[in-house]
């Protein structure tokens, strides 16, 4: 069963691109469970009425809610305590393609931040793929850029040591473009904030999934963000928890899953555990990978293997392809939904409804519930206590540098070549 605190009475938490409940599950384990949760998705609208089917759900787009409309359906017209949401973020990933808010999935942003400023609930958090940091507010192909470079933060580069040539991206296509905006127009909603991106396995996942988590309060000082329970012994961490702890015992039962072609799971049978396409044989390499073998980037991702002894990789919506691969520690085999679901934080009785890709991709897109319970733990262990003495709150620009600093170091981790092997 959930271990779950008892919702504090009376306080209204309204939950937004609720999706399968990831991020509300957390909530509600820190006793902060939504009031009310809002869907568009008809597979994700069965799974939550097939786990919370007295919760009440609202079907519509959030282009045609209001908070007068939210507040005349809840016959309620009082103080919301917190709103939740993380809008769709595949604007913004680094698997997608990057069209930042030129994508109306990109703008549903900012139509979170218009109910935010209709309902003015004490709190907010706002939760989104951690690329955001770095995405560009106008993407340009990579094709017709010039010099072609993949990474942006090379034209950003370039730009302050040339004095910003014609021939370099104009300032809306450079990195951190995006969420510079957004931080303008943040300011004007009139509540103190804190952001960052953080890591879903410092705070007792069994993944490593990095996320940006802003969180806001309208009459207080701005939330901290959570302190890493996690990692390096050293500093008094508890260690991470890994895909042992979480997947081992469905060795035998898994549950449904997909499969890969035959010519796909020849490869993986190279690839030891915690392994990845580095450790084909050469010859192997360029026909196994294809196309992207001449392409830009680590290519993490391509024929990985997960370890059972350290925690899994961010958990992908597309266990079966060979570019985002989340294959068994033994098995020649993609994880399967449950073994998803556990690596998620999901719990093991939560029921997830529609076809099997459908599943995965609900799955994929939720927010680990271990980072959602610690995000929402910060809210609920101020509730009765002193308003804590005033701290020198960093500025926009330090919280941004520190949250692009862990995601770009993040990414030179994941591209670290072994000793030995083709780079």
């Amino acid at each position: 069963m959930v271990d779950c605190q008892q919702p504090k009475q009376g306080r209204e938490v309204w939950s937004f691109f609720s999706g399968a409940m990831g991020l509300d599950i957390g909530f509600e384990q820190a006793g902060l469970g939504p009031t009310l949760v809002n869907e568009i998705d008809k597979d994700c609208i069965r799974t939550i009425r097939a786990n919370r089917p007295d919760l009440d759900l609202v079907d519509t787009s959030i282009t045609d809610l209001n908070g007068s409309l939210l507040r005349e359906h809840r016959n309620y017209y009082g103080e919301v305590f917190m709103m939740i949401g993380g809008p769709p973020c595949q604007s913004f990933s680094s698997g997608g393609k990057r069209t930042s808010l030129g994508d109306p999935r990109g703008n549903l942003i900012y139509e979170y931040f218009r109910l935010i400023s209709e309902v003015k609930p004490l709190h907010f958090v706002l939760e989104n793929v951690a690329n955001l940091t770095t995405a560009a507010l106008r993407h340009r192909p990579i094709a017709k850029r010039p010099g072609k470079n993949w990474n942006l933060k090379s034209y950003s580069s370039q730009r302050r040591s040339r004095g910003g040539e014609a021939d370099q991206l104009a300032a809306d296509e450079l990195s951190g473009s995006a969420i510079k905006q957004i931080l303008r127009d943040v300011r004007r909603l009139d509540y103190r904030v804190t952001f960052g991106v953080l890591d879903s396995a410092d705070y007792g996942a069994p993944q490593h999934r990095l996320r940006f988590i802003m969180a806001a309060s309208r009459d207080s000082q701005a939330p901290s963000l959570p302190l890493a329970t996690h990692g390096d012994s050293r500093f008094g961490l508890e260690p991470f928890q890994t895909v042992r702890s979480a997947i081992h015992c469905m060795l035998n039962d898994p549950g449904i899953g997909s499969e890969y072609t035959d010519e796909v799971k020849r490869y993986f049978e190279y690839v030891p555990t915690g392994g990845n396409w580095r450790d084909l044989p050469l010859e192997l390499q360029p026909e196994a990978l294809g196309g992207a073998w001449s392409s830009g980037g680590g290519k993490t991702g391509f024929y990985r293997r997960l370890s059972w002894d350290a925690p899994s990789p961010t958990v992908t919506g597309r266990a079966n392809r060979k570019g985002s691969a989340m294959c068994h520690p033994e098995q020649h085999r993609p994880i399967s939904v449950r073994e998803s679901a556990a690596l998620q934080g999901f719990p093991s009785e939560w029921t997830f409804v529609g076809s099997m890709n459908s599943q995965y991709q609900q799955i994929g897109n939720a927010v680990p519930v271990h980072l959602a319970r610690a995000v929402a733990r910060t809210f609920d262990q101020r509730e009765g206590a002193s308003e804590p003495s005033p701290r020198n709150e960093p500025t926009y620009d330090e919280m941004l540098e520190i949250a692009v600093a862990r995601l770009r170091t993040s990414a030179r981790n994941r591209r670290k070549p072994r000793k030995g092997l083709a780079a």
